[in-house]
């Protein structure tokens, strides 16, 4: 029996894809399928029982050829070296597909950080940023937060670079706290990107957003956020899960009243669930069942989103999905295989290159007032994210209906020839295709 896939490798089939298509040369080839540098160390941190712990930890700087490399760092478990570079050549496409002058990078230590004290969690911190010190800085290589990191991990981390370094660094890293030279709308900014990119293809295709029935794997930041912004424009809310499972009502639920229960209880499943015991009669009377994560994905809806986990849609649920339109929120979702099969039935998919790029967009705009000086107004971040995300939906778009593509595959031929173009000007290449 065949090993199953890695997560470099259904990157890598998107690539490769891109390359057929793009008759790119082997050169060219090579420099977009291979990182540039890949740091592993295995960093030492003490526990507050006085032991030291030492754990794997990466960090994979994809490309850059567009500017400094961008990505965030995760903690978990599973971050191991494949998810890095997977995640890493990801960002490289999606920094280009919506045009900010950034590479692609990703950061990684295979630890479960729920099982830290926020002592130790800061130590762990610190010793990361110290294994990588050399190899990052405002000009060469931006890291951010991403699966279990937030703002405070990324304070941390300043500090001690600026302690190390003997500097001042506001711009080396994105996502860090509003009193230490965070942005206003980061927070929400995966979401407010994939929402415009929902109301502009709304405008264009069935259907429209009032009354749309919407279901969302992952109420966590990204997935609450849409949730809140769909239910203000009229959309409905029919199913939402975490990671101990769902609920669906066919009547809509509440997005603001999940999220009271969730933060009370820990799971969206709160208001009617203590464990695996649930109240049936409360179920009944508000028109809600509970449902598992597997369940949510087949609901029947107009839009999906999944905003947790990747590879969640592949070749053996694909063909049993409803809905008109998937929304990646999350971080590639959907399998190469279930791509082609909901290519087929016509189902429309924004890719996660696209979809999410929000977050990265306004870690962009952190950068730059980070490098000016300046502090932009919440409404700014919100006109200037709107503005690019709209501007890289049409780009994309066009691509998409010049060459009949699906829009993946067509944020894919833009990212891609964006990067090309920069690496042939450069000289790393040279003009001509196909040698």
């Amino acid at each position: 029996m065949p090993s199953p896939l890695t997560s470099f490798d259904r990157a890598m089939s998107f690539l490769r894809a891109t390359f057929d298509r793009l008759k790119l040369s082997t050169k060219e080839k090579t420099l977009l399928s291979t990182p540039q540098h890949i740091l592993h160390h295995n960093i030492s941190f003490k526990l507050d029982n006085g032991k030291m712990m030492k754990v794997p930890s990466y960090r994979v700087q994809f490309n850059n050829a567009r500017g400094p490399y961008k990505g965030g760092i995760r903690y978990h478990l599973e971050a191991d070296i494949e998810e890095v570079k997977a995640l890493a050549a990801l960002m490289a496409i999606k920094t280009a597909v919506v045009n900010i002058p950034f590479g692609g990078a990703k950061g990684g230590i295979q630890i479960d950080p729920k099982k830290l004290s926020s002592s130790e969690l800061e130590r762990l911190s610190r010793a990361y940023i110290l294994s990588i010190a050399n190899d990052i800085g405002p000009d060469i290589d931006v890291p951010a937060p991403d699966v279990n990191t937030n703002p405070q991990i990324m304070a941390w981390m300043r500090d001690e670079y600026e302690k190390t370094k003997h500097v001042y660094a506001p711009d080396l890293i994105t996502g860090k706290p509003l009193s230490y030279g965070g942005s206003l709308g980061r927070d929400k900014a995966t979401a407010r990107g994939g929402f415009f990119i929902l109301q502009e293809l709304a405008k264009l295709e069935p259907p429209n957003l009032r009354n749309a029935r919407v279901a969302i794997q992952g109420f966590g930041n990204a997935g609450s956020e849409i949730a809140m912004f769909l239910h203000d424009a009229g959309a409905q809310i029919v199913a939402v899960s975490d990671s101990q499972g769902g609920i669906y009502s066919y009547v809509g639920l509440d997005p603001i009243r999940i999220e009271k229960y969730k933060k009370e209880t820990g799971s969206v499943r709160g208001q009617y669930c203590k464990g695996s015991v649930c109240d049936l009669k409360r179920l009944k009377m508000d028109a809600t069942e509970v449902i598992s994560n597997d369940d949510l994905l087949l609901t029947d809806c107009d839009i999906l989103i999944p905003a947790a986990l990747d590879n969640v849609i592949t070749a053996k649920n694909a063909k049993n999905i409803r809905a008109k339109i998937i929304l990646e929120l999350a971080n590639g979702p959907v399998s190469p295989e279930a791509d082609v099969i909901l290519k087929k039935k016509g189902v429309i998919v924004v890719p996660d290159v696209l979809a999410n790029a929000g977050g990265v967009t306004v870690s962009y705009f952190e950068w730059v007032q980070g490098r000016s000086g300046d502090q932009w107004t919440a409404e700014k971040v919100d006109r200037e994210l709107k503005r690019i995300m709209l501007q890289s939906f049409d780009d994309v778009r066009a691509e998409a209906k010049r060459n009949d593509l699906t829009y993946r595959e067509a944020a894919f031929n833009v990212a891609v020839l964006r990067i090309v173009d920069a690496m042939r000007v450069r000289g790393w290449v040279n003009g001509t295709k196909g040698k």
